[in-house]
């Protein structure tokens, strides 16, 4: 059996998660449905799923308490968080954080 993994994909970034090509953009207010079809409201992601072909194979919308399936694993979207201006200028990126239930 796989131990738990968990991952922080910032905003703006792409990731390599057991081959599959992840991005991550526009965490924002909004709405999402979840796996029983219920409509959520509150901090939402936007998650490209791409295989390792990179085909794609999804672009949902998540909140958290959301799953994805990446390469045949359940992964729960634990946290979304939004980024924020920094001290002298800029901004920092926000983060969705994922760990694998199955």
């Amino acid at each position: 059996m796989a131990s738990q993994r968990t991952i922080r994909l910032e905003e703006t970034t792409v990731a390599d998660i057991d081959g599959w090509m992840v991005t991550v953009a526009n965490i924002m207010a909004g709405e999402w449905t979840d796996h029983t079809g219920a409509t959520m409201r509150g901090l939402t992601v936007e998650i490209g799923l791409y295989d390792e072909d990179r085909g794609l194979q999804g672009e949902p919308t998540v909140g958290a308490g959301a799953v994805l399936r990446i390469d045949g694993r359940v992964w729960r979207v634990d946290a979304v968080v939004a980024g924020g201006a920094l001290p002298g200028g800029g901004v920092d990126n926000g983060y969705v954080s994922l760990t694998t239930v199955a």
